[in-house]
């Protein structure tokens, strides 16, 4: 008799409000298998044989990936079919065996030029961030950032220790950068008519580098701390720039900042928009690409990504916060700019334009 046919003495209503609060005790368990499937090459493995229309079983998946633990198919398979109910795979059954292949979500955890989530979802699920958060009551009791009161150093400095976690965190910011930027760009005019544009902690200058190929008429200026643009790739109208971002800001028609305002104190970013004031032309502007957070809880999905963003940047960023309109608004302000002009969305983050007042 199938399990599910057996009568229930729990109403609906009762097991939608009790596994809805069993689930968060153990959805913990998804990102790291969805992280651990990503390691282990399974993802990669179901795009290349067929993406959605892949049908392959456990055994056939461990054999390809060269995994001789008698006990992996069972393993994967467990791992596989809970990826399956959260439908980041699909399955089918054949007899009593299932078969998997990409679902609606794992496409965008697939290693692509055109971008992916898998080094962000690595980045995230990586021990020393998972350990921040232990951090988190101490910061409610006693002020600090989470990170650094779980880890003893912030994640800066986590990053300038050790190269490897420094690697692992630009491609984090680097690898969903397409996702964002190429629907930004078919649609966004608002780097017509400049001549320069600098990405203003521009990491390896994934973003710029985009930008540029949709405009061949500009130069660019990536501009970030001097050990992460060591070793980013060369572009020909491409410009890397050390230096510190509370400092100063290279001259430029557009300042261009992407996920680089919300992990910011509002101290630190007042001091960062008087410095793009000072650097910009008259009728130069700031593009500033993030989170907007609406004023009430909403619950749709980009509320909640909005929220959930913000909650990153509390665990992991010094002072880092996402903002809502008026927040942003009384930024902008405060460094001389008129009020933020919001021309589109993309997903669940915004671009906005500060303009110097007239």
């Amino acid at each position: 008799m199938d399990p599910r046919q057996t009568q229930s003495i729990s109403t609906p209503a009762e097991d939608e409000e009790l596994l809805a609060a069993f689930e968060t005790c153990v959805l913990v368990s998804v990102p790291l298998v969805l992280t651990s499937a990503v390691e282990l090459g399974i993802i990669d493995l179901l795009a290349r044989e067929g993406g959605a229309s892949a049908r392959l079983s456990p055994s056939q998946i461990v054999s390809r990936l060269g995994i001789t633990n008698p006990d992996a198919p069972r393993t994967v398979d467990r791992m596989l079919r809970l990826l399956a109910s959260f439908s980041y795979l699909s399955c089918t059954l054949d007899g009593d065996q299932r078969l998997y292949g990409i679902g609606p979500k794992s496409k965008y955890f697939v290693s692509s030029e055109a971008g992916s989530f898998a080094p962000l979802l690595r980045f995230l699920q990586h021990k020393t961030v998972i350990n921040g958060w232990y951090g988190l009551q101490e910061a409610v009791k006693n002020g600090g950032s989470p990170f650094q009161n779980a880890n003893a150093m912030s994640i800066f400095d986590c990053a300038m220790k050790d190269p490897a976690f420094s690697a692992l965190l630009n491609n984090g910011m680097k690898a969903p950068t397409p996702l964002y930027m190429n629907k930004i760009l078919d649609s966004y005019r608002g780097f017509e008519g400049a001549k320069t544009v600098a990405d203003v902690g521009g990491g390896v200058g994934e973003s710029l580098r985009l930008i540029l190929n949709k405009f061949p008429h500009l130069r660019g200026i990536n501009y970030d701390l001097p050990h992460v643009v060591k070793d980013a790739p060369a572009h020909p109208r491409m410009e890397h720039v050390g230096g510190d971002l509370s400092k100063s800001i290279p001259k430029a028609d557009i300042l261009f900042m992407k996920w680089l305002f919300h992990g910011r104190p509002d101290d630190f970013c007042k001091k960062l928009l008087k410095n793009c004031y000072e650097a910009l032309p008259p009728n130069g502007k700031v593009v500033i690409f993030d989170p907007i957070l609406p004023d009430y809880p909403e619950t749709d999905a980009v509320s909640r990504n909005a929220f959930t963003s913000d909650m990153i940047m509390l665990g992991a960023s010094p002072g880092g916060v996402d903002r809502t309109r008026k927040e942003l608004e009384a930024l902008a302000l405060s460094a001389g700019f008129d009020k933020p002009r919001i021309p589109c969305r993309a997903y669940n983050m915004w671009v906005m334009e500060l303009h110097k007042r007239k």
